[in-house]
């Protein structure tokens, strides 16, 4: 048996989005007129967060009936956007749902408000994933001989000049519901990356998408393979004083920047 919407739920749930559709890729309006004059077109979709019935998406059997048929349960969505939550769960989660329908409700108290609207503002924020690291030896030091007794044991932790190599991922994730244009990474002096993948000339990420970048840091050091090893954080420990600017546009073209500070464990980000 099917945990339905009533039509006074439906209703609801259509008009405190203003009848768009909640998807902020979409954003769609799901109600206009008719060719006959007396009519209106509907293609809007109450659409349950959880499924109303056992084999249906995100179907959650700790809920009651009640529960699964209330306007907390409930997202209004166009047809289209309807189908495609309910063809790919794993996507369209139910944390993902309900982050739609409050942004979509928000976005919609701020216009009739008269407040400044969300869309307007992008911003951007990064994180930075672990792909891979490793050293490179480039040399035994001289260092070995004035620090060990001659002849040296087998075994021994020897000093050498090594290559430390990270291979990262840049994230950059658009956390607004409008895109952001024409991103542009900028490094401070001193920590460089060897390697930092560029976007496209012209290119945008749509509202909660994310780009990735492939980055290589390098860094020589002079120490035993124990020490060497000890220097290969997840994120280089140079990076303590690191910052990267990300420069991004809106629709109206105003500038627009996100300040990327890190340190050994995470990313800081701050609109500027």
């Amino acid at each position: 048996m099917r945990d339905d919407f009533s039509s006074k739920t439906k209703e609801i749930l259509a008009r405190r989005v203003g009848y768009i559709c909640s998807n902020p890729t979409c954003r769609k309006h799901t109600i206009g007129p008719n060719s006959d004059q007396n009519k209106a077109v509907n293609i809007g979709v109450a659409a349950h967060i959880t499924a109303a019935s056992p084999g249906g998406a995100r179907y959650d059997e700790a809920i009651s009936s009640s529960e699964r048929e209330s306007i907390e349960n409930g997202i209004w969505l166009c047809s289209n956007c309807a189908s495609l939550i309910d063809r790919d769960e794993k996507t369209f989660t139910v944390e993902l749902l309900h982050d739609w329908k409050d942004a979509t409700e928000k976005y919609l108290l701020e216009s009739i408000s008269g407040k400044v609207k969300i869309g307007k503002t992008p911003f951007l924020e990064a994180d930075i994933l672990w792909d891979s690291m490793g050293r490179h030896p480039n040399g035994y030091s001289l260092k070995n001989i004035e620090v060990f007794e001659q002849p040296i044991p087998d075994g021994t932790d020897l000093y050498q000049y090594w290559t430390l190599i990270w291979r990262l991922k840049l994230v950059i994730y658009n956390n607004s519901e409008i895109p952001a244009y024409n991103i542009e990474i900028i490094e401070n002096e001193g920590s460089e990356f060897k390697y930092l993948e560029k976007p496209p000339r012209v290119n945008n990420i749509k509202p909660f998408d994310n780009i990735e970048l492939e980055a290589i840091y390098e860094k020589e050091f002079h120490g035993t393979s124990t020490e060497a090893d000890e220097e290969l954080t997840s994120i280089p420990k140079d990076f303590s004083d690191k910052i990267l600017l990300i420069k991004y546009f809106n629709d109206n073209r105003d500038e627009h920047i996100t300040q990327v500070n890190f340190d050994t464990e995470r990313l800081i980000n701050e609109k500027l």
